[in-house]
């Protein structure tokens, strides 16, 4: 049994995401952070060494780091349906999209949304500044077609989505285009409804 160590609106929201995506059959252990239970003595030593989420359980084995988990789940499809492989002209841009989102997309949003997140100041100036300067750099790519590999979802989307859910929810992305419209689209993702424990928007009554 796959099993999912995770904490609502943390980055281990994009790996239960992408188990949602390839229909993989999960336990999700939901570590509650206002009670430190993911400080505990027998957390460290048993599931994360950092004290941190999300960390992953298959076949007995332990993964920690949320995009990393996102690729490996990703790889790990028979079907290859959301990693392009070794030999795919889209390989390239799929770990270029997938590496910038956890570095320089990362690094003007998380230090917002840590603060955002425990109720703290927003973004300053010079923080929506640096974000924007940064996000500016997938419009072209992402006025060319509805994902970062152009008409095909990929495990990247899921990992730049995730940045950039972070970055709604602490007022840095408002409705700045076209990023806001991209967002748009992978919210209406059946998987990513699922994922946030809702009914799927094409579903609702």
């Amino acid at each position: 049994m796959t099993k999912l160590y995770y904490a609502p609106k943390t980055s281990a929201f994009r790996c239960r995401w992408m188990l949602e995506e390839l229909g993989t059959e999960f336990e999700l252990v939901t570590i509650d952070l206002a009670k430190g239970e993911h400080k505990a003595p027998e957390y460290i030593a048993n599931v994360h060494p950092c004290g941190q989420v999300p960390a992953l359980v298959v076949e007995g084995a332990t993964y920690i780091e949320s995009a990393a988990i996102v690729l490996f789940l990703a790889d790990r499809d028979p079907e290859a349906r959301f990693s392009p492989q070794l030999t795919d002209p889209a390989r390239g841009n799929y770990l270029q999209w997938s590496f910038f989102s956890m570095t320089d997309l990362y690094n003007s949003v998380h230090p917002i949304y840590v603060r955002h997140f425990f109720g703290g100041a927003a973004a300053s100036d010079e923080e929506r500044a640096a974000f924007e300067k940064v996000v500016g750099l997938t419009d072209d790519t992402l006025r060319k077609g509805p994902f970062l590999l152009g008409e095909r979802f990929s495990a990247a989307d899921v990992i730049f989505g995730g940045v950039l859910v972070w970055a709604e929810d602490c007022g840095l992305l408002r409705d700045r285009q076209p990023q806001a419209a991209y967002l748009a689209r992978l919210r209406a993702r059946p998987a990513f409804a699922r994922a946030h424990g809702v009914e799927a928007p094409e579903a609702a009554s």
